[in-house]
């Protein structure tokens, strides 16, 4: 399944493009992503993921595989199983950067176009794209505007309790086709 992304940051095209380089900080900025151990462009890592009252772990690795600073683009390409089950998950990120319109030297602006390559393998639970596409957009929006603060590389990483919650972003997208949403608690 192929997920699409753009996102104006309000800030420089370079310090968005450090932040990209540097996977730690990427494993920082994405809402329940760790990276544990980084060595040149090879990364280990793990992703929390819910459904419902069910947590999710999947540990994996992955590499940086295309960096060109020249038209400021990125692929990370990466694998997961899942820790207590037989899921595996393989992943392919393309991130392109390009000053935004509007874009000053006063007040940088950068576009994020993010390309997601996304297969899940042996889950019980077949969502069509759609659905996935309008569940992940806040996700990945939280994740790039992270990606686009000055302070991200310093940052500590945030255990907000953001874990992917498939069940809520599924529960609250079908309730704006019903006009009923899920109760807050």
């Amino acid at each position: 399944m192929r997920l699409s992304h753009s996102q104006v940051l309000d800030a420089p095209i370079d310090g968005v493009w450090a932040n990209f380089m540097d996977l730690e900080v990427v494993g920082r900025c994405f809402p329940g992503a760790t990276v544990t151990e980084v060595e040149g462009d090879d990364f280990v890592g793990n992703i929390r993921s819910r459904l419902g009252p069910l947590t999710v772990w999947f540990d994996g690795e992955g590499t940086l595989t295309e960096r060109r600073e020249d038209g400021h683009r990125a692929r990370i390409e990466a694998t997961g199983h899942e820790r207590h089950g037989l899921g595996k998950a393989t992943i392919t990120v393309a991130v392109v950067l390009s000053h935004a319109e509007g874009h000053t030297e006063e007040r940088p602006a950068t576009r994020a176009r993010m390309t997601t390559d996304l297969h899940f393998y042996g889950s019980a639970l077949e969502v069509g794209r759609g659905l996935v596409q309008r569940a992940s957009d806040p996700l990945v929006e939280r994740f790039l505007i992270r990606m686009g603060s000055p302070d991200a590389a310093t940052a500590p990483g945030e255990d907000d309790g953001d874990a992917v919650d498939l069940w809520r972003s599924a529960t609250d997208l079908f309730g704006s086709f019903t006009g009923r949403r899920r109760r807050r608690p």
